[in-house]
């Protein structure tokens, strides 16, 4: 798989795996199978430790999207 590929399969994951957060509040093992399934083993697992790793470590950026509503606007 070529980097411009890779990369873009990771976004879409990354994409996939926050959504199920916010949604759930949880990513579910369901999408998880699909995303291994989808863009395989590595970059799924990759990209779910990097996102667990971000909202754990303190990057208060993405633990406030985890906890905001999916629906959420912001007007200010």
């Amino acid at each position: 798989m070529n980097l411009e590929k890779e990369a873009s399969a990771e976004l879409a994951c990354e994409d996939a795996i926050i959504l199920d957060k916010q949604r759930f509040g949880r990513v579910r093992t369901s999408l998880m199978k699909h995303l291994r399934s989808e863009y395989g083993e590595e970059i799924a697992n990759r990209v779910l430790a990097r996102i667990n790793k971000r909202a754990s470590k303190g990057s208060k950026e993405m633990r406030d999207s985890l906890k905001r509503p999916q629906l959420e606007f912001d007007f200010h």
